[in-house]
């Protein structure tokens, strides 16, 4: 098994090391004779990307003998060999029709140079060389209208859903308040001056991070990045241009994660009765760690490309950014782990959950503003992809944080390992690392596949996430069910021992 994941490595690395330069491409573009030829587009109102064009094209074959025909593109410099057209009759006029397929590259206007090459039985090169004027005005245009009436349409749903749910959530956690160790431990009073006297260092470290005036600065640092954002979308696109994705992102990568968070939440306080802070405490760290990470992961990854070397920045993909993202988002579920509310397993992993949906929601807002565009990939391809990595990405994100807190939530529940449970964090911590490291694989393997159009949609990446999903439900019902085996026992306990004492009297 290792010497097949090896091998798999090898070869990835030997495609990555391959020569860009087509050779084929420079030498048919070194021809010296002309090729008699004339050129018509149709389909030239470019209203899609990508979009096929067609090119009616008479061509001459000054050649006693079959030619084969060639259509090369220019790509700076260079030329690539889009495909064989064709073999061209001995001395005679043909009529071809060549559709290829454009692509907007963020220019509203556009020249791209291609050539007809001929090879003749001889061994010389005829050619030709003809223009395409893109022109995607009209393109930008109806991306525009289309973002528009998303904003109108689709935005105040989904916006009303939320509020609804706030409502609701403010709601349930008012009218079912956690009892805690003592009397009004719980109230919006200790929630900004909580009951520390006499309460061990780690349970004070806890409250730190559960208190809103560090979730302030959380969200304050997460603001910083937020305007950064916005500003290399407006550069790119312009300020209203920009403002449009920017909302549109926001709202697409918020609304899923925060479903996730509200059905942790509820499951949790059903269950077993524990504060909502806690988990808008552990969102809120999850956004915080998202942009460390991005912070970090920049720096590590960005002063890995001055090597120009493929193979590293596919290590640094794989391994830098799970290492130091899991680790920030570890970092969360550890500083609140010592609280006296994080005390088995189940509470542990929807914590640990929360904290991962809640990366998903900035990591994927940065995605979705500043790696995608709907302009690029178009409004629809873009509005699917933005509902394919809120859904899937989210889930993923969770399940991987929710791992490295389950080994400490379960320490914390089992008498004789309380006193490890931090030292269960660093197993917990790995666990996550790998299966964010073979996620991040599986999502390079789809890329791969996709660009070799083989396969023309996601299905490594999206089977993975099912199966972890599915893991993270079993280890769900199995926390759930021990859960209430510990409250049975307690209540029995506590039953014998008011039975032993009446006996007494």
């Amino acid at each position: 098994m290792a010497r097949r994941i090896l091998l798999c490595f090898l070869a990835l690395f030997a495609l990555l090391s391959l020569p860009s330069a087509d050779a084929l491409g420079a030498e048919l573009a070194d021809f010296d004779r002309a090729l008699e030829a004339y050129v018509s587009l149709s389909n030239d109102v470019l209203v899609s990307s990508p979009q096929v064009i067609t090119a009616g094209i008479l061509v001459t074959n000054p050649s006693e003998s079959a030619m084969p025909l060639y259509l090369l593109r220019q790509h700076g410099k260079d030329w690539e060999v889009v495909r064989l057209v064709g073999a061209l009759p001995p001395r005679s006029k043909t009529q071809l029709n060549l559709e290829f397929e454009v692509t907007y590259q963020k220019e509203r206007e556009r020249t791209t140079r291609y050539a007809l090459v001929g090879r003749g039985e001889d061994g010389r090169l005829y050619g030709t060389y003809f223009e395409v004027k893109e022109d995607w005005e009209p393109y930008e245009s109806q991306v525009r209208n289309n973002m528009t009436d998303a904003i109108v349409s689709v935005v105040p749903i989904l916006c009303g859903v939320i509020i609804a749910l706030l409502i609701l959530i403010a709601q349930t956690a008012y009218t079912s308040r956690s009892r805690g160790l003592t009397p009004g431990e719980y109230t919006m009073r200790t929630f900004v001056f909580p009951q520390i006297e006499g309460r061990p260092f780690e349970e004070k470290v806890a409250d730190i991070i559960i208190n809103p005036i560090m979730m302030a600065f959380e969200l304050a640092c997460v603001a910083v990045l937020v305007f950064v954002m916005l500003d290399n979308v407006a550069q790119s696109s312009g300020m209203e241009d920009g403002m449009k994705i920017m909302l549109l992102s926001a709202i697409g990568s918020f609304f899923i994660p925060f479903l996730y968070f509200a059905a942790a939440w509820y499951f949790e306080k059903r269950e077993e009765g524990k504060p909502l802070r806690f988990f808008a405490a552990m969102f809120v760290w999850g956004m915080f760690a998202a942009f460390l990470s991005l912070l970090i992961s920049s720096t590590l990854i960005g002063g890995m490309k001055g090597a120009d070397s493929a193979p590293y920045l596919l290590l640094a993909l794989m391994f830098v950014a799970p290492i130091v993202e899991e680790t920030m988002k570890g970092l969360g579920v550890l500083f609140i782990s010592g609280h006296h509310e994080y005390n088995d397993t189940l509470t542990a992993m929807l914590l640990g959950f929360t904290v991962g949906v809640g990366f998903a929601f900035v990591e994927n807002w940065f995605y979705f503003s500043a790696k995608s565009s709907p302009f690029e990939a178009g409004i629809f391809g873009w509005l699917v992809l933005v509902a394919y990595r809120s859904f899937f990405n989210s889930l993923a994100h969770g399940c991987f944080t929710a791992a490295a807190s389950i080994m400490i939530g379960y320490a914390r529940s089992v008498e004789r390992l309380k006193r490890f449970a931090r030292l269960a964090f660093v197993p917990g911590l790995f666990v996550a690392i790998v299966l964010h490291s073979i996620f991040n694989l599986s999502a390079i393997a789809d890329g791969y596949m996709i660009a070799d159009t083989r396969i023309p949609f996601f299905i490594f990446n999206p089977m993975l996430i099912i199966l972890l999903a599915a893991m993270f439900f079993l280890v769900l019902v199995v926390a759930t069910i021990d859960e209430k085996r510990r409250k049975i026992a307690a209540r029995h306990a506590m039953a014998s021992a008011a039975g032993d004492k009446s006996g007494m009297a």
